[in-house]
């Protein structure tokens, strides 16, 4: 098996699974996860919010080999989580596209956009995260249904 990208969709307890939380993570030739890319808000201290309403809009990569889940959220790992494929190659097709990720990330952390749980979200950033490496996220709900904000599109190079 290759190195891959999936597009990963994580079901809400707090709202009876029905609302989702997506993600994108890359995965080695084994399965196991090596980087993860959640959009979310951001605490004034730079933690990652996990039941934010409103706030700043951050994307926060999560590197598996430095856990820390104060600022470094895993979806990816949790056994409700759902996944698919966006790209299966080689080590280095998969990390050409990481990098692009990782640079889409750095540019909606510091554009200064608002997090809103239902319009602008981690669904959001999710969707950006995909299309930045060139890929195109699913059509399709993941999850139980299609995500809240999975369809708004990001101006982060006009918001800053």
């Amino acid at each position: 098996m290759n190195h891959r990208i999936l597009f990963g969709s994580y079901p809400i307890p707090r709202f009876a699974g029905i609302a989702s939380h997506n993600f994108v993570v890359w995965t080695d030739e084994t399965g196991r996860p090596l980087y993860e890319i959640n959009g979310g808000a951001v605490n004034p201290d730079g933690s990652f919010n996990y039941c934010a309403i409103r706030g700043r809009l951050t994307a926060v990569v999560t590197d598996y080999s430095q856990r820390d889940l104060i600022y470094c959220p895993e979806f990816y790992v949790r056994p409700t989580s759902r996944t698919t494929l966006l790209l299966e190659g080689s080590f280095t097709s998969v990390a050409t596209r990481w990098r692009a990720a990782v640079d889409v990330a750095a540019r909606i952390r510091t554009s200064g956009l608002g997090y809103s749980f239902l319009i602008q979200n981690s669904n959001s950033v999710a969707t950006a995260i995909a299309e930045g490496m060139g890929l195109t996220p699913p059509s399709t709900a993941v999850g139980r249904v299609r995500a809240p904000g999975s369809y708004r599109h990001l101006a982060f190079d006009r918001a800053a």
